[in-house]
């Protein structure tokens, strides 16, 4: 009977960061991965093509944690970007830097970060397991002896479960982890989607599906306080909204929906005050007096959205520009300065990009990833109680709690 060294639950890549170097130490491993193959999530990360991490700073990178920022120091001072971007050119992936300090490879394609790790682990001797689901935890006088699956019995010493959260199920990620730490006693943070888009109560937005919105400001309100506020561009969707500048505040948002609905105040042109839009779209008027005013709003704002926000002010968008009158004008410019939405109640935690909650920190050494509660059990990725914003955070926390795991069985005899 085959007796492991490491036995890595979860194929994404966090596991598959553990297992390859725990295979580099020369420990014995073996990957187990319930899906037909590893890496679906990672593979869908950025639309396919997988934003590895941000070049920010240390600081930066704690900070954008939040209060699992601390928790995380040794893993990303370990493993850190500028270790993963190194990491990654010995296995000939070449990555560039674009837009807020976003790290992708030069491919553009995330297939090429999954092949690199699945190199990775190859060349360290992992075996790897796919089609294999983790049942149970087998546990001998407080110590883990290795795991019961659906094909039997895999027997080790040590075994980290890196499952992910409950983020798009169809990948493999349906709170398996959850079930597992807590029945060996670990308490598990209430779980909530960190990065989502909301449905709104408009159901106007339907008919402005896939039309984005660039450079916006974005303002969140509750019972009329400001509770949060983003600058960027929003997407809109069949049922509400979306877009980067959405799903930064996202987590915020989800947490203040249970008092009550939002309202999102988007300023279309932030860089113009009120009046000197209004001299601008004055002077798109009298340059177009005899067009449809609807033509007028394209110079602002794409031309579905235009369509919008003049039924939204009563108006036909096949008015004479020339005929507009200065109410009429007043009402665009109000639209243009702080189109309102209602957001009802986010999406499905089945959509959402990242998974809150999870493992309690408290109960998991942060220099090693090893479990408080239980010798030889570890824990790494987005089953942890962390998660960050968009740009990469969410992969470098991946990456870094799954080397620091793999990096720590070194110790074992």
């Amino acid at each position: 009977m085959d007796n492991y060294d490491f036995i890595v639950i979860g194929g994404g890549p966090a596991g598959m960061t553990a297992a390859g170097r725990a295979g580099e130490l020369g420990k014995k491993v073996v990957l187990l991965e319930k899906m037909e193959r590893l890496g679906k999530k990672l593979l869908m990360c950025a639309t396919g093509r997988c934003n590895v991490t941000n070049m920010a700073p240390l600081h930066a990178f704690i900070e954008a944690y939040g209060n699992g920022g601390n928790f995380l120091r040794t893993a990303l001072e370990t493993f850190d970007n500028e270790k993963l971007r190194s990491f990654l050119l010995s296995y000939g992936v070449e990555t560039v830097v674009e837009n807020k300090g976003r790290l992708f490879p030069k491919s553009q394609k995330a297939d090429s970060i999954l092949k690199t790790l699945e190199t990775y682990m190859h060349d360290h001797h992992v075996k790897i397991q796919t089609n294999t689901s983790v049942l149970n935890l087998k546990l001998e006088n407080n110590r883990i002896l290795g795991v019961e699956t659906n094909i039997g019995n895999i027997f080790g010493k040590n075994v980290l479960i890196a499952t992910g959260g409950l983020s798009y199920p169809n990948t493999g990620s349906t709170g398996n982890g959850y079930k597992l730490a807590s029945s060996v006693g670990h308490s598990i943070r209430p779980t909530y989607p960190a990065i989502i888009a909301f449905e709104t109560e408009e159901k106007w937005v339907k008919s402005l599906q896939g039309t984005p919105i660039k450079n916006a400001n974005i303002s969140c309100y509750q019972h009329n306080k400001k509770i949060a506020e983003h600058f960027g561009e929003a997407l809109f969707t069949h049922y509400g909204i979306s877009g980067p500048a959405i799903l930064d505040i996202s987590k915020h948002l989800v947490e203040c929906l249970p008092n009550g609905h939002l309202q999102i105040h988007i300023d279309l042109k932030p860089k113009h005050t009120t009046e000197e839009l209004d001299n601008i779209l004055l002077n798109q008027i009298k340059r177009h007096g005899s067009k449809a005013i609807k033509s007028c709003l394209t110079f602002f704002v794409p031309e579905k959205l235009g369509h919008a926000i003049l039924n939204l002010c009563n108006i036909e968008s096949q008015k004479k520009a020339s005929q507009t009158t200065t109410t009429e004008r007043k009402k665009i410019l109000k639209q243009l300065k702080g189109l309102r939405l209602t957001l009802v109640r986010h999406r499905p935690i089945e959509e959402a990009i990242v998974t809150a909650g999870g493992i309690n920190l408290d109960e998991v050494n942060s220099k090693t990833m090893e479990s408080k509660i239980l010798k030889g059990l570890y824990f790494a990725g987005e089953v942890l109680d962390i998660d960050g914003p968009t740009g990469g955070f969410n992969l470098q926390e991946a990456f870094s709690t799954g080397y620091l795991a793999g990096n720590s069985v070194k110790n074992i005899l």
